[in-house]
């Protein structure tokens, strides 16, 4: 089983016990509610491309030379920028993905930290896939992207080089898969939702948005897949999403969503909602 992990996703639900965190989302707007939406649902775009890497690497027998969530991270972000037509929801996801992975280490305990320094594991920081990713943006699109290197503290040098480092990961992965792409649409990937219970706004969403459907017709029509492949968006008992090479599938757990969402009003509006506040005490 191959995971998406972020060190927030073990004190994500956590913040939802926590008063002042709760006093924020109970006086969002509706404007702020769908912009912690969209940052949820940009999350789960790029999750779902991760894990359709793992997929991609699995189903195919791809050699990955180097760590293999590194090279999902890289695949998915090359698949975004390749399938998603509309500029400004490009800009919109991509920049959402790097200030995910940014806020999940912004929000780490200390002790989470210390661990995921101290030891082994198949993922890099998050931090490092912040800069990581936000390095294959500017190298895809610098234009488009140059304040988002701002906010990163990129120099001219690291812009320079993330053009170069771009294009090689992009030259990689073509060669890599041109030998699997598709001559006809292959076999209808099938789509599962499962009963979300407490999360039903963010089963309804992904429904509405048809994030899993772009994916499932994206990989169907793009690879010579060798086997059917199953999508399913659940509840699993954890924040989690995952590629099993056992039955062939990509599992999206509700739980993540509604993890991202706390991390979204926390890291977007918690600070302006605690200026307010205190600025009211003050008059």
């Amino acid at each position: 089983m191959f995971s998406l992990r972020k060190f927030a996703l073990a004190t994500g639900l956590a913040l939802l016990a926590m008063p002042p965190f709760a006093a924020v989302a109970a006086s969002l707007t509706d404007e702020q509610k769908a912009e912690a939406m969209d940052f949820v649902m940009h999350d789960a775009t790029f999750t779902l491309f991760h894990e359709s890497g793992h997929l991609l690497i699995h189903e195919l027998g791809l050699p990955v030379l180097g760590h293999e969530e590194d090279a999902a991270d890289a695949l998915g972000v090359i698949q975004i920028f390749k399938t998603t037509k509309d500029a400004d929801e490009l800009a919109a996801t991509m920049n959402d993905v790097a200030d995910g992975w940014y806020y999940s280490w912004q929000n780490a305990s200390d002790d989470e930290v210390s661990e995921d320094v101290a030891s082994y594991d198949d993922h890099s920081l998050d931090i490092q896939r912040a800069n990581a990713i936000v390095c294959m943006m500017v190298g895809a699109d610098p234009d488009t992207f140059n304040d988002t290197a701002d906010q990163f503290e990129f120099d001219q040098d690291t812009r320079d080089g993330c053009a170069d480092t771009y294009k090689q990961t992009l030259d990689s992965w073509d060669k890599e898969l041109q030998p699997y792409l598709a001559k006809a649409p292959g076999q209808t990937i099938s789509i599962t939702y499962e009963a979300a219970g407490k999360y039903q706004k963010y089963a309804d969403e992904l429904k509405k948005r048809g994030i899993l459907e772009n994916l499932a017709s994206i990989l169907s029509s793009t690879y010579a897949l060798p086997r059917p492949i199953t999508m399913v968006a659940k509840q699993c008992d954890e924040a989690n999403a995952y590629y099993a090479e056992e039955d062939h599938s990509i599992t999206y757990c509700y739980e993540l969503a509604d993890d991202e969402y706390n991390l979204g009003v926390k890291s977007l509006f918690a600070d302006d909602k605690n200026a307010g506040s205190q600025s009211g005490d003050g008059n």
